[in-house]
């Protein structure tokens, strides 16, 4: 049987499993990565966290040469979930058939081993590689790092090639792979899986090579640019955490920049209001001051919210001290000032701000408490105030215990 004809055999074997067992069923578990077995057999990893955040992985064999799919599981679930997961891993592979690959799936391990960063792949083939590697490795810094090692000299060849069209495609399906969030619950709290954190060094790298260059992209490539920045846009944390590369890139060019603004006012029409990156970066591109300072308070109300729900926010609290950093500690007191919300001295403690600010710091939780006595006169503000009060009477006792004494 030829590929084509193959190919076609198997997109329908395919098909028709995904017509026989609609459902809307949604599955707990996650897909990790995959690797290519033989040229009509997958391996796929899966996995759930518990309520301790603890990995538990399946495996799934999955057999689609035809007619029928066949599958394997490295344990039992129940038949709902077991079926979830072959319909989201053939999905994946019917994404993957999209695009052509020149590395076998047997010569995987040798061409990693050799670091041979000389021969050009297809898109696909890096794509691969990066599953490849977590497969058989996990998703941590050193597997990422060992990614790169090849993609990175790829995407510097396909700029000297002037490849602009090549390259926006490995950018995009690797965004396809790494723009990913799962929310797994705890006792207490969440747990944030994202993979987005261990490519940000990189994706810094990539986005001034396209700065460089961006005439030549807008010009030869511009949808998939414009698409791959709307994504990121739509990626809040990874955006905000490549932020100061990100924003010249968005803001650079003015033709560009109002193409892209264009572009993501319409992807948003029918989801709301666009999202605080872009509220940001407008604000920024239209020199509208007091859009901005609203736009800086909503990033640092973001990143409170993550920091009060998940229990890994590591990378939140950087992009809100950056964001301090940038501004100013008034952006924080103004926060305050303006939600008395004393959650923002519980994420960005007092004992941080510099000695200056501490008696403004004092006279605004002052004015706060007067405020919600006030508000605990009413039944339906009692609980929430008496909480709010509880906050700062702890807050005056821990950083001003020396103040009465001073008096």
């Amino acid at each position: 049987m030829d590929r084509k004809g193959g190919g076609v055999m198997i997109r329908d074997c395919i098909h028709k499993y995904l017509e026989e067992h609609k459902s809307n069923y949604q599955g707990k578990y996650r897909c990790h990565s995959c690797v290519q077995t033989k040229k009509f057999e997958r391996k796929f990893h899966y996995y759930i966290r518990d309520i301790q955040f603890r990995e538990i992985s399946v495996f799934l064999t999955l057999d689609y040469y035809g007619p029928e799919i066949k599958s394997t599981f490295s344990v039992d679930l129940h038949e709902q979930e077991e079926e979830y997961i072959i319909k989201d891993a053939l999905k994946q592979i019917l994404y993957f058939d999209k695009y052509h690959t020149i590395l076998h799936c047997h010569v995987f391990q040798y061409f990693i081993d050799s670091k041979n960063t000389g021969i050009m792949l297809e898109p696909l083939d890096y794509r691969n590689i990066l599953d490849y590697l977590e497969y058989h490795s996990g998703i941590n810094q050193e597997t990422i790092d060992s990614f790169y090692e090849f993609f990175m000299p790829y995407l510097c060849r396909l700029i000297e090639n002037g490849n602009c069209k090549k390259f926006m495609d490995s950018v995009n399906l690797l965004l396809d792979k790494i723009l990913y969030e799962y929310e797994w619950d705890g006792t207490t709290a969440k747990y944030l899986d994202t993979q987005y954190q261990y490519h940000l060094y990189y994706f810094r790298k990539i986005i001034r090579m396209v700065f460089e260059k961006l005439d030549v992209f807008y010009d030869q490539v511009k949808e998939s640019l414009l698409e791959a920045i709307w994504r990121l846009c739509n990626s809040q944390r990874f955006a905000f955490a490549i932020m100061t590369d990100f924003g010249n890139l968005v803001l650079s060019h003015y033709r560009v920049t109002k193409a892209i603004f264009k572009y993501i006012d319409e992807c948003f029409q029918n989801e709301g209001d666009p999202n605080i990156v872009v509220r940001y970066l407008k604000a920024i591109f239209e020199s509208n001051h007091e859009a901005y300072r609203e736009a800086a308070m909503d990033v640092i109300r973001f990143v409170m919210r993550d920091m009060l729900t998940f229990a890994n926010h590591d990378l939140q609290l950087a992009i809100g001290n950056s964001m301090v950093q940038n501004e100013g500690y008034d952006l924080l007191i103004n926060l305050f000032s303006k939600d008395y919300n004393t959650f923002v001295f519980v994420c960005f403690p007092i004992s941080t701000f510099p000695d200056e600010y501490h008696e403004k710091i004092r006279g605004e939780l002052e004015k706060a408490i007067r405020f919600y006595a006030g508000r605990m006169e009413h039944d339906e503000y009692r609980l929430s105030s008496f909480e709010q009060v509880c906050n700062i009477n702890r807050l005056l006792m821990e950083n001003y215990k020396e103040y009465g004494k001073n008096e």
